[in-house]
């Protein structure tokens, strides 16, 4: 008798668990949609606020070297999304020649020892356009102390009238 009455109380709490492990699960699928549309809409924002602000954003993993840019960032390259997003040797050489040993100079002194920066340098597009641009870099720092990466935007600087890429 004894054993009836814990295997229907073990019964009825495992019902109830799956009951409420059913219940949390479709208010984490809710919360997880919720959260979904607000980083949708905060992706907009952005993509809308770098097109009338006339900057990018992009992204430098400290440990992979993986480069990532914003979608007015390829625009203001002139290169085409198809491509990927370029290794970081080939986004130096985007710069112009006399630049580039700066701007590699300023990035290693970030990924070393953690520095922020902002520069003004000159980039040549695609279409060998010259753009020139400000650059700023704010370096992620690990909790070891470690820099995990840089985040970093560019300022369109052209003029209005020189403005080609949309």
């Amino acid at each position: 008798m004894l054993l009836d009455y814990l295997f229907y109380f073990l019964i009825f709490t495992l019902a109830d668990a799956a009951g409420y492990l059913a219940f949390r699960l479709r208010k984490l699928r809710s919360e997880l949609r919720d959260v979904r549309l607000e980083l949708d809409r905060c992706q907009l924002t952005l993509e809308i606020s770098e097109d009338v602000g006339r900057f990018g954003s992009w992204h430098l993993d400290a440990k992979t070297n993986a480069l990532k840019w914003s979608d007015y960032i390829f625009d203001m390259h002139e290169r085409r999304h198809s491509l990927g997003h370029p290794p970081i040797e080939t986004a130096v050489h985007y710069y112009h020649p006399d630049d580039r040993e700066m701007v590699k100079a300023v990035v290693a002194r970030a990924l070393k020892d953690g520095d922020d920066f902002e520069f003004r340098a000159r980039v040549l597009t695609e279409n060998n356009r010259e753009l020139p641009v400000l650059a700023r870099g704010t370096c992620q720092i690990g909790g070891d102390g470690d820099v995990l990466g840089i985040f970093g935007c560019f300022v369109d600087l052209s003029r209005p009238e020189d403005r080609k890429f949309g």
